[in-house]
């Protein structure tokens, strides 16, 4: 159908004989125009799809747990007055307080006199528990040793040696291959067992053997 005869066939259907043919045009026109909008939204929308956005899922971009580190655990030899002697497991870096802990306590004859509950442990060594009268006994014995071996003493600085019965933790340091681990086993040595009879008597010192031993004869004495 030609335009004019669309505006002919609208002007007959509202029988508006009135109404010019530039006017009825217009009208056409609008109609025409409107339903070329209707067609093209309704032929739009069965080809357009709606934009989705999918998030990603929190499980898949998460880094999994790490896996717990286990501590490091060492060995220790407790022995003397305590609950329980015998060997105990405990963190590695913990301090003798904790080995005599793991083995029960000290019991009610122990002694702390003379130890150094806070010293760091190390795998495989020992650490002993006087009962008061041992702790007594080995420092009156400390005591004569010292007052004994003064003159001793004397010498021994003129030689340049370090006497091992009564040079403190820092003297024996000086030592070559003592640290200040050994250096306090060798202290509290002395208090628990009493005074070495003899340099060859650092051998029962945990830590110390025949190789440290003849590394620092020379540089000792008792």
């Amino acid at each position: 159908m030609s335009f004019q005869e669309c505006a002919d066939s609208v002007k007959g259907r509202l029988r508006l004989g009135g109404i010019n043919s530039k006017a009825m045009a217009g009208i056409a026109a609008v109609l025409l125009v409107a339903g070329a909008v209707v067609a093209f939204n309704v032929a739009g929308s069965g080809t357009s799809e709606p934009l989705t956005v999918q998030k990603a899922d929190a499980s898949e971009t998460q880094a999994p747990d790490a896996a717990p580190v286990e501590p490091v655990r060492i060995c220790v030899h407790v022995d003397g007055c305590v609950a329980n002697p015998g060997i105990v497991y405990v963190e590695e870096g913990s301090r003798v307080a904790d080995a005599v802990q793991a083995a029960g306590g000290m019991t009610e004859e122990a002694s702390s006199a003379g130890m150094n509950l806070a010293r760091v442990l190390q795998d495989g060594e020992q650490v002993v528990v006087p009962s008061a009268a041992q702790a007594a006994q080995a420092q009156a014995a400390e005591g004569a040793s010292q007052a004994a071996g003064a003159s001793a003493q004397a010498g021994a600085a003129t030689s340049g040696k370090v006497n091992i019965n009564t040079a403190s933790a820092a003297e024996l340091q000086t030592l070559s291959g003592i640290g200040p681990s050994k250096a306090q086993k060798i202290v509290d040595h002395r208090l628990s067992s009493g005074p070495f009879e003899s340099v060859d008597g650092l051998t029962e010192v945990s830590g110390i053997g025949e190789k440290t031993l003849e590394s620092i004869r020379d540089q000792v004495c008792v």
